[in-house]
């Protein structure tokens, strides 16, 4: 399990047997049951999370609705960005929507290799561009695409989220009704 984040670390910027033993030294395993929080809205949230199998879902509460915001799936990286390095309380929750293994790591622990490493500085500096422009995307989708070209997104680059997901958070993770995604999908 562990060789899956060295790889996905790898991938990123080449480390040495050190540097791997080192970011090894500051992971542990953590396993959800189905429906299991794994960060909660309105606590202060210091974690990164790898997922080796199982895949989480984050989300809002508006007004007693859970909309959608993403889906994380094996061998990606899951964090609340703003409380992790804003240090503010989440605004949203994350929860196992199947049986979910995660390898977890303090961001001050990372941090600490950072100050050490130039390879982590690479590699913490990709991560975070790689999740601005993710932000960036979705945000920019909703202002200038449709809900048809959100959902034909959709099936171009996630497949796993058509594939794993209930139809209910599609919906929510697209901004539209069940309804709505239910007549989008008759269309195809």
């Amino acid at each position: 399990m562990k060789e899956n984040i060295i790889e996905a670390l790898n991938s990123i910027k080449p480390l040495s047997k050190t540097e791997k033993a080192a970011f090894l030294g500051i992971i542990h395993e953590v396993n959800l049951d189905k429906g299991d929080c794994w960060i909660q809205e309105n606590t202060l949230c210091n974690k990164i999370a790898f997922i080796i199998n199982g895949y989480l879902r984050k989300f809002y509460n508006k007004d007693g609705n859970e909309v959608t915001d993403s889906f994380y799936f094996e061998n990606s990286f899951c964090a609340d960005l703003p409380s992790v390095i804003g240090r503010h309380p989440l605004t949203s929750s994350t929860i196992a929507m199947t049986p979910t293994t995660l390898l977890v790591f303090d961001y001050s622990d990372f941090l600490k290799l950072c100050d050490k490493s130039h390879s982590f500085e690479k590699i913490y500096r990709i991560l975070l561009e790689q999740t601005f422009l993710q932000f960036y995307k979705r945000t920019t989708s909703f202002i200038l695409q449709t809900p048809k070209q959100r959902y034909d997104d959709l099936i171009k680059n996630q497949p796993l989220v058509l594939q794993r997901a209930t139809q209910y958070h599609i919906a929510s993770y697209l901004g539209i009704s069940y309804q709505h995604l239910s007549r989008l999908k008759s269309e195809k």
